[in-house]
């Protein structure tokens, strides 16, 4: 029948994550956004001229039960989603409590009967009372990690992926399903597109006298000499690629932490102190005197952040109090305590009776760094506001972030759907870094070579 239902973009339901799309987000985060919400990730596969209600109704049986996100025995695992915790950790919990991790990729807004399949009766034994698997299960009831119960069943020579399926179906039903579902699968190829991870420009906030104003519409892909065939081969695939299996490293391999044999403080920060304090030559209490009083005499900003540096922290403030103790008996076993210290805990010792002692150091080298560095920042504001001004008037740059745009948008996209007006400079780092579909090939050396064939006036 004919259509009069609110178009899919411009359903009041969904109008944000077609927002989201405008602003250049890839659709993958925009179905993650739709699953954390508690919608249907599939909603942004339907037309998007159409109303939802028009091509969704009809096509399966009467539904009157509740929808899975309001359904009693899993609106918890919802009410996580809602506090942002990630699908894994949702699913993990799901499997904890004996169900199905599957069934979060159901329809939220459909019941989970009407969902179901019941292709065949499943007569097995539920994987959770398998003989074969129940001490598993156990394991996972005393807390133990999903990883741990992997690694558990591998020991013993055991399919991992068994943990995966749900707990309440047998194993043999499951199997079979997934293999019926595998070779349906397998006939569909899928052509897939190298994904350059950039940050678009919000059009918005496009400027007229803008670079991305200027070089719009200068460039077009099918204005520049390439090889369409390489560029084919290079950034799209046809085929899925086979999934890489994990490495995964035992806590065996990990070396225990060597334990460290101290003192009071730790002895190679004691003998860097000792260096620095040598130097100097000052008695640590006229330093503790000078730095309570913020008067820094004769010494220069290298010299007061090394003072600092050897300020004692959180763990050796303590350490310290507690090697004094022995000293309190008498002013003679004081003296003796001091004396068998190292110069750098002396140091410490001295400037514990200075109160908010890093602050003040922290004032004293405000003052003494001052004008060197409202200089160094004066100079760098001057070379940055004259680079800013020869890039603006550059012609040979705009041609060359108009190419670069082209190209990219086209290996995003294929030329169509969300093309970006513009992107952040920080992506030009990502063009080295993204590599073609042969795994040799990156953006950036086939952006030279077209750069090359097109204009050898930008190289």
């Amino acid at each position: 029948g004919e259509d009069t239902g609110v178009p899919l973009k411009e359903d009041p339901e969904y109008a944000k994550y077609f927002k989201m799309l405008q602003m250049g987000l890839p659709m993958g985060a925009v179905k993650n956004a739709l699953q954390r919400d508690g919608k249907d990730p599939s909603i942004m596969d339907l037309d998007h001229n159409k109303s939802v209600k028009s091509q969704t109704e009809g096509d399966d049986d009467e539904d009157d039960g509740p929808p899975l996100k309001e359904d009693p025995e899993y609106e918890k695992y919802f009410k996580m989603l809602r506090l942002k915790l990630p699908m894994g950790a949702v699913k993990q919990a799901m499997q904890r409590d004996g169900k199905d991790p599957s069934i979060m990729d159901l329809d939220h807004n459909r019941s989970v009967k009407s969902q179901m399949s019941n292709d065949a009766d499943d007569n097995g034994v539920p994987l959770k009372d398998d003989p074969e698997y129940s001490k598993y299960f156990k394991m996972l009831k005393m807390g133990l990690p999903m990883g741990a119960v992997k690694n558990a069943l591998q020991r013993d020579d055991k399919d991992t992926s068994i943990m995966d399926l749900d707990p309440n179906k047998s194993v043999a039903f499951q199997l079979n399903s997934r293999t019926r579902r595998k070779t349906k699968k397998s006939q569909k190829k899928k052509v897939r597109r190298k994904k350059i991870y950039w940050t678009p420009i919000d059009p918005t906030k496009v400027n007229e006298d803008s670079i991305w104003s200027l070089v719009k519409g200068t460039v077009a892909m099918d204005q520049l000499k390439y090889d369409m065939k390489e560029f084919e081969n290079l950034f799209t695939e046809s085929s899925n690629p086979a999934d890489k299996k994990k490495k995964e490293t035992s806590a065996g391999d990990k070396k225990p932490a060597q334990k460290k044999s101290v003192q009071v403080i730790e002895g190679k920060r004691g003998m860097n102190g000792g260096i620095i304090l040598a130097r100097l030559k000052i008695e640590y209490s006229k330093i503790a005197e000078m730095v309570d009083k913020m008067e820094y005499g004769n010494l220069d900003d290298t010299q007061l952040r090394a003072l600092k540096e050897f300020l004692p922290n959180d763990e050796e403030r303590p350490n310290l109090e507690v090697y004094l103790k022995k000293g309190e008996s008498s002013e003679k076993a004081m003296a003796e305590a001091l004396a068998a210290m190292s110069e750098c805990e002396k140091y410490m010792v001295a400037m514990m009776r200075v109160k908010k002692a890093a602050a003040k150091f922290d004032c004293m080298l405000f003052k003494t760094q001052f004008q060197s560095r409202y200089d160094e920042i004066m100079e760098a504001r001057n070379i940055v506001k004259n680079a800013c001004e020869e890039m603006r008037a550059s012609v040979r740059l705009r041609k060359m972030m108009a190419m670069i745009l082209t190209v990219v948008n086209e290996i995003n996209t294929g030329g169509t759907g969300n093309i970006a007006i513009g992107f952040s400079l920080d992506a030009l780092l990502k063009l080295s870094e993204a590599k073609a579909f042969d795994k040799k090939t990156s953006v950036l050396h086939y952006l030279v070579k077209i750069v090359r064939e097109n204009d050898k006036s930008l190289v």
